[in-house]
């Protein structure tokens, strides 16, 4: 595992724990199908929640948020399809959150939550 991908490793453990903390339940990290990827699928009461983790050391090259484009929006939405279409339970909504992680050279890691993105 090189560098950013250790980064983007502890972003999404932090991402992880923050969801967990305000009661949300983890169903599955970093599931993979031929289409792609989605970091984070939690329960958030009766929504299914495709969770996009992006995690920077620094807002130098921009914000961790201006990394999700209108495209990878649509292409999370349909990996969540997929998703939902292999599991057993169904649920009553579903949706894209993107959680920005920011981790200071000093200090406790930032944590920025959208909820919902379009």
């Amino acid at each position: 595992m090189n560098a950013r991908q250790a980064v983007g490793r502890h972003g999404e453990t932090v991402a992880t724990r923050a969801l967990e903390e305000q009661g949300w339940e983890v169903l599955d990290r970093n599931w993979r199908c031929a289409r792609g990827e989605l970091d984070i699928v939690a329960r958030d009461g009766e929504t299914a929640v495709a969770v996009e983790v992006k995690t920077r050391r620094s807002t130098v090259a921009g914000s961790a948020l201006e990394a999700v484009t209108t495209d990878k929006v649509a292409r999370l939405r349909r990996l969540l399809a997929t998703w939902l279409a292999q599991q057993p339970e169904t649920f009553a909504h579903a949706r894209v959150d993107v959680i920005a992680v920011t981790l200071p050279a000093a200090g406790a890691a930032r944590i920025e939550h959208l909820r919902g993105i379009e």
